[in-house]
């Protein structure tokens, strides 16, 4: 099993979420989190999905330091990620989030490039 607790605490508590408030947001207990935290137990899928949405953070990313990484594009069945019914759904909502800070990154160039030419 992929040990995430350690990470889901630090993310849970930065963003000033209790258990008990994560816990009605996924639709569990204050208990189920609390495992989830210690690694006695581990979120879904569709469940790291929504703590992706309410802690605004990138869950895939917890994964990594287990030697699992998820691949922006999935093509010919040449996968690092572990495939099922609901990776389809968190690789399209990576994807949105890296679109994002793509023109993020792309407006940044922009700002700095006007300010060059002011000099």
């Amino acid at each position: 099993m992929i040990k995430i607790g350690k990470k889901l605490k630090q993310v849970r508590e930065k963003k000033k979420i209790s258990q008990d408030e994560l816990a009605f947001s996924l639709g569990t207990s204050q208990k189920t989190i609390s495992n989830w935290e210690t690694d006695k137990g581990s979120p879904t899928l569709s469940q790291l999905a929504v703590l992706e949405n309410v802690l605004e953070t990138d869950v895939l990313s917890w994964f990594e330091e287990g030697g699992i990484v998820f691949k922006q594009k999935i093509n010919h069945g040449d996968n690092a990620g572990v495939i099922n019914k609901d990776s389809d759904k968190l690789i399209a909502q990576y994807e949105v989030r890296l679109a994002e800070k793509d023109k993020q990154i792309d407006e940044m160039r922009g700002m700095i490039k006007q300010l060059m030419e002011k000099k």
